[in-house]
């Protein structure tokens, strides 16, 4: 009996010893990523989900949470801050056209993919999972920079400032991103001020 339980022990506790996986990739829920990994997405039926314009400008639209509730990595505040260089998690285009062409359907939309941004609603610059389809969706407007990605910026100079916790600014720009950007003063991006 007690050799059955230092067995069951020892299987549970092996695996988690020498320092990591030794492919260097971090882990995210069951998934592995390492660099720009692509994962299978998940796509929803046609016509079955909704975006919400919140805003006057044409850019401003929020996902529908069903299908695109938002998806993070597991990483170090290191990683992002005080500059988040995420060339190395960015999906290449070839997986983010096909996902958006999929999920223009999904959200019924029939223009043309040029009209819309894959845009990650938890940034990669907040370690938003880069290839999770939960985490992209087509957003109108193919305008970039936008007014979400004002907030981004405002939201990571916030934590990476310790002014905010990196879960709360998750939650914040995946619940109600034009909200928040509001409450914010209407941050600018950086590209257009220079910061």
């Amino acid at each position: 009996m007690r050799l059955a339980l230092l067995a069951s022990l020892a299987a549970l506790l092996l695996p988690g010893c020498g320092g990591g996986d030794p492919s260097g990739a971090v882990r995210s829920g069951s998934q592995r990523l390492s660099g720009a990994a692509v994962a299978a997405p998940e796509v929803q039926a046609a016509g079955s989900c909704r975006a919400r314009q919140v805003g006057p400008g044409a850019s401003e639209w929020e996902p529908d949470p069903r299908c695109t509730p938002g998806a993070t990595r597991q990483a170090s505040l290191s990683e992002i801050c005080p500059i988040a260089h995420t060339r190395a998690v960015r999906p290449p285009v070839s997986y983010t056209g096909s996902l958006k062409r999929k999920q223009m359907t999904a959200y019924g939309f029939s223009d043309s993919p040029g009209a819309h941004q894959e845009d990650h609603l938890i940034p990669l610059e907040l370690l938003g999972h880069p290839t999770d389809a939960r985490n992209l969706w087509p957003q109108p407007s193919p305008v970039s920079p936008n007014d979400k990605d004002g907030l981004e910026d405002w939201l990571h100079d916030q934590v990476c400032q310790n002014r905010l916790s990196l879960a709360d600014a998750q939650q914040q720009i995946a619940g109600d991103w034009y909200g928040t950007w509001v409450r914010a003063g209407r941050p600018l991006p950086r590209s257009l001020t220079g910061g």
